[in-house]
């Protein structure tokens, strides 16, 4: 043993052995380093150290049988050993190894004090401190031998959070990111942190024949404590006294103080029913119109079982309006139509059950829908103390607040429904948008990075890059989250609206004919010159299904920049009256700009009626004042003060006000060519800013490989629509 221990110093394997292994350290540290910065995988680490160890044996094989001669390497049999070089080749293999553990050192020392320096602060979204009374249900499993049950989980689940809702002095977290963790074995601290609740309530659903057995755990998200765990087995028609028998337990335990606390026990129905309920319920949350579809069938069938069971009714009246064609519902039906059925189930549940907060946040959506902000407000007031958990009834709230000027108040709505329930799509929307209005883009980027840490990066958070990067005067990059979102809500007239405004932005009115809402395709036609179909689709528009103050100003530059004065003050007659009347049935209190108002004074002035032109100046003065500091940075109200300046002739402020919308991201040729401006045409100032909108606009369509921009001539040949 003593000769081969001998045999092996004598031969450097040792020594070769110690090389390789700081080497290998040596060469980790440093990937490790890289790997940091460049955001690489995990996975590329494993295998750098999985190689390193594969190859520690052969090293040392390869060292036994080799050795390093002047000539170079030889097999050590045939090395005549009065002429070996071992010894100095060892002392240049200790001399190496210690160069390298030098550096070794060095990578230490810069790693802990250098890269490893504390970061700049990454903003985040502000979360406050978990309250104790918190809770969130999360989404039950289905363990039924099938595996067909989900829809009763999720359903038992939704029922249990709105009974917990009822006690006022628990908070609860909404449904939509209570419901985000579904099978992510994600960390019960972590789900605890990103929703802000110091419980969270977990279980699983086995359903077999009219059985059902139901266990429930309630855990502190800090440490994972289990403050109960419960198994019911029961009777299938016994699934109401369960929830209700759950839900004590828990108030039980969150809420000592309250011991006793009465929870209203929930509505019952035939078990088919029932069941059928809950399957819709779930289609209906995917907003998805073909689940919609089969929603309304399912509820249907409910109602013929049991056509008093008032949840059944308020669902129909919202799965109807859903699948109608107005501005951000999900069909084709007509309003019209969908109203009449809505508003008739909706006063059924509110007649069957007064205390059914779902029956009063639709009837308060039917309402706002129908510009009666008021009486919507009222309802959805009442949803909301009903059932504080209602992320659909506080996004429309906030909604209705927007319309009669409360923004304040819509802003304090959207930020609460949000840090509740941080994945509710529309309502994340709203809050985006309304950072947006006032340029807040570090909130935004912080909202954004909280819920892409819960969803990943969904459509909701391209739909919300998408809203940053237009207003920052970046459509290229616009374009693809948007077109991205919408591929995966190919029936969502709200990523049609923004899609919209990104193709508006990079002039590709081929593709906005194509995909966009009813008042982009007018636009489309009219600058690809075809003007006959864009008054064709003039003709049959319905301004009810829209944002009608944003589709009157775009249809009306549309026809003014054709010359088609008559036409569009005829429309306006037609669909709203006297300008006065517009005014009243469309205040501007939700818009960011002035909308129409330049469009209908420039068009009252081409034939003479400078009365109802002055009443609308007027109104544009009002509402520009209003701005205060959000004009700095929001191109939206600063081309508002642009048109004011061109309705009331301060050319000055135009120039200035233009300027300074390309400085905040305005890329609109088609709002700088409109025949607003048409009197600053020759100003070199207005040249100069028009050149620059244009270079930056066909720098934006380099990047999607898109040629530079030039209008359609009339002379042209032009594309061909499908329709």
């Amino acid at each position: 043993m003593s000769q081969l221990f001998e045999e092996l110093k004598r031969r450097n394997v040792f020594r070769v052995a110690v090389a390789y292994l700081v080497s290998g350290w040596l060469v980790l540290q440093v990937a490790e380093l890289v790997m940091d910065s460049t955001g690489a995988p995990e996975w590329v680490m494993k295998v750098l150290l999985l190689l390193g160890l594969l190859g520690f044996p052969i090293v040392l094989v390869f060292s036994w049988a080799y050795e390093l001669t002047p000539e170079g390497l030889k097999k050590e049999k045939d090395v005549d050993r009065s002429a070996s070089i071992t010894p100095e080749t060892g002392r240049k293999l200790n001399i190496i190894t210690i160069g390298m553990l030098v550096a070794v050192l060095a990578v230490v020392v810069i790693d802990r004090t250098v890269m490893r320096q504390e970061p700049a602060p990454v903003t985040t979204a502000p979360v406050a401190e978990a309250a104790e009374k918190s809770i969130a249900v999360l989404a039950f499993e289905d363990l039924s031998a099938e595996g067909d049950q989900e829809y009763f989980a999720d359903g038992l689940s939704e029922e249990l959070l709105n009974v917990l809702a009822k006690v006022s002095e628990l908070k609860v977290a909404g449904r939509t990111s209570s419901f985000a963790f579904k099978g992510s074995n994600k960390d019960l601290r972590e789900i605890g942190e990103l929703l802000n609740v110091a419980h969270i309530l977990e279980g699983s659903v086995r359903k077999a024949g009219n059985r059902i057995r139901v266990t429930a755990q309630l855990i502190k998200a800090d440490d994972g404590f289990h403050l109960f765990s419960e198994t019911y087995d029961r009777d299938l028609k016994d699934i109401f006294a369960v929830q209700d028998e759950i839900a004590r337990e828990i108030s039980k335990a969150l809420l000592t103080e309250i011991v006793g606390t009465e929870i209203d026990a929930q509505l019952q129905t035939d078990t088919e029913a029932y069941d059928l309920y809950l399957l819709a319920r779930q289609r209906i949350h995917t907003r998805d119109i073909f689940n919609l579809r089969e929603a309304n069938a399912m509820l249907d069938r409910v109602l013929e079982i049991d056509p008093l069971f008032a949840p059944a009714l308020a669902q129909k009246a919202l799965v109807m309006h859903l699948m109608s064609d107005s501005l951000g519902s999900y069909g084709d039906i007509p309003m019209a139509e969908t109203m009449l059925i809505s508003r008739r189930a909706v006063d059924q549940a509110l007649a069957l059950d007064a205390t059914l907060a779902e029956a009063h946040a639709i009837n308060g959506l039917l309402l706002d829908n129908l510009n009666q902000f008021d009486e919507a407000i009222v309802a959805l007031e009442r949803a909301r103390d009903l059932n504080p958990t209602l992320s659909d009834a506080a996004n429309w709230l906030s909604g209705s607040y927007e319309a009669v000027g409360r923004r304040d108040d819509a802003l304090s709505v959207l930020e609460e429904v949000v840090e509740r329930d941080p994945t509710y799509g529309p309502a994340f929307g709203n809050l985006v948008a309304a950072y947006l209005r006032t340029s807040r883009f570090d909130e935004i980027d912080a909202l954004l990075s909280r819920v892409e840490r819960i969803v990943g990066d969904n459509d909701d958070i391209q739909l919300g890059r998408g809203f940053m990067a237009l207003m920052r005067g970046q459509p290229a990059a616009a374009a693809r989250y948007l077109k991205s979102s919408l591929e995966q809500n190919p029936n969502s007239s709200v990523d049609k609206l923004w899609y919209g405004f990104a193709l508006m932005m990079l002039g590709d009115f081929e593709t906005l004919a194509d995909v966009g809402l009813s008042e982009h395709r007018i636009i489309a036609y009219a600058e690809l010159g075809y003007l006959e179909k864009a008054l064709r689709e003039v003709e049959k528009f319905d301004f009810s299904i829209t944002f009608a103050p944003r589709a009157i100003g775009e249809i009306g530059r549309a026809l003014i920049g054709n010359g088609e004065v008559d036409t569009f003050l005829r429309l306006i007659e037609d669909e709203f009256g006297t300008a006065a009347d517009l005014l009243a049935k469309h205040p501007l209190t939700q818009s960011w700009g002035t909308e129409y108002l330049a469009e209908l004074v420039w068009a009252y002035r081409q034939v003479g009626d400078e009365e109802t032109a002055g009443m609308l100046v007027k109104e544009s003065a009002r509402i520009v004042e209003t701005f205060g500091d959000d004009v700095q940075g929001n191109w939206a109200y600063s081309d508002a003060v642009a048109r004011h300046g061109a309705m009331t002739g301060d050319d000055e402020l135009a120039l200035r006000a233009l300027r300074q919308s390309l400085d905040n991201g305005m890329l609109l040729l088609i709002e700088i060519d409109s025949p607003l401006f048409a009197h600053l045409r020759e100003d070199e100032r207005f040249q100069a800013i028009r050149a620059d909108m244009l270079g930056q606009i066909n720098e934006q369509r380099a990047i999607l490989g898109m040629p530079p921009y030039r209008p359609v001539r009339p002379t042209e040949e032009r594309p061909t629509f499908v329709n």
